[in-house]
């Protein structure tokens, strides 16, 4: 069988390389500062789609009171042989 060797000598072994080599060459290791954490954005939603098509109906509405057009809501026609529902029609409520 083999004899392998503890963590704590590959430690010592490892060490003694390291310090062997900067003696011989001092300038093998590089030593680069730590980056910076980024910074974190606060949280924004994304806008749905009907805040989408709000802000576009706003924009027109706006683009046209400047523009001076006015527009009015219109009825639908009913048709006469459609049933309608008022509340003349129960007069009890």
């Amino acid at each position: 069988m083999l004899n392998r060797p503890d963590k704590d000598a590959l430690r010592a072994m490892l060490e003694s390389q390291v310090q062997e080599k900067l003696q011989h060459d001092p300038d093998a290791v590089t030593t680069y500062a730590a980056k910076a954490e980024p910074e974190r954005k606060p949280y924004t939603s994304k806008p749905t789609v009907q805040d989408k098509a709000f802000h576009k109906e706003l924009e027109q509405m706006r683009a046209d009171a400047k523009a001076g057009v006015i527009h009015t809501p219109q009825s639908k026609p009913q048709d006469a042989c459609a049933p309608s529902l008022r509340l003349d029609d129960y007069p009890d409520l």
